[in-house]
């Protein structure tokens, strides 16, 4: 029977508009990278897929935590997927992007069971419609006369069926953190979402050690 094993955290990317590498960008003094990871652990194993070339402080980060990495070769978004997919040698697995820190365990569990129902690829999507001002989406696609935003949590599946697609109607989990403006948006959107505290010095935020509270 085909099941989901893995989870490949995706942070080795240029992080070109960033100016940085956005996997250890810091919102509410918690790195992005570890907020994704969050939703992760406890529900599925997961390995990082990083770069020496693109992102080699982020690859020295994640050695330091001593999570399970695997070395990319750095040529782009879909050369390296291809490349994990030989490594993982796994009939499917899931992709999840290092720059949606709004993901919560519950849409991993949501795309868990999708697959279960399908056993094929799947994109998890946003409508555009909800995406919050500020943010600039970088994968926009309409189905049915209605936009959607791929934000990057999906399922590889070797299958060349064509795969489906996964409907999210939660605003948050569309954002994509890839400039400085968008990271201060973020962190005022995690402020507000109620999943950050004040610090005693009133001007900065702490990220909660909860991973499990829900905007």
């Amino acid at each position: 029977m085909k099941v989901l094993k893995t989870a490949v955290l995706l942070a080795g990317g240029k992080s070109s508009r960033m100016g940085f590498e956005k996997a250890l960008a810091e919102i509410c003094g918690k790195k992005m990278i570890e907020w994704v990871i969050d939703a992760l652990r406890g529900t599925i194993n997961f390995v990082v897929a990083t770069s020496e070339k693109n992102a080699p402080k982020t690859k020295a980060y994640c050695m330091r935590k001593r999570y399970e990495i695997i070395e990319t070769p750095g040529r782009g978004y879909h050369e390296d997927l291809r490349f994990i997919q030989q490594r993982i040698g796994q009939p499917a697995f899931i992709s999840v992007s290092c720059d949606i820190p709004f993901l919560r365990s519950e849409h991993v569990n949501a795309l868990i069971d999708a697959y279960k129902r399908t056993k094929k690829s799947i994109t998890g999507v946003v409508p555009l419609s909800l995406l919050p001002k500020g943010f600039s989406p970088s994968h926009i696609f309409e189905l049915s006369a209605k936009k959607y935003v791929a934000f990057g949590l999906n399922v590889v599946s070797k299958d060349e069926d064509e795969g489906s697609v996964l409907v999210f109607e939660d605003a948050l989990l569309g954002v994509n953190v890839n400039t400085k403006a968008e990271l201060k948006l973020a962190n005022d959107l995690m402020r507000i979402s109620g999943r950050c505290r004040m610090r005693k010095n009133g001007d900065r935020f702490a990220a909660e050690n909860r991973s499990d509270v829900v905007s």
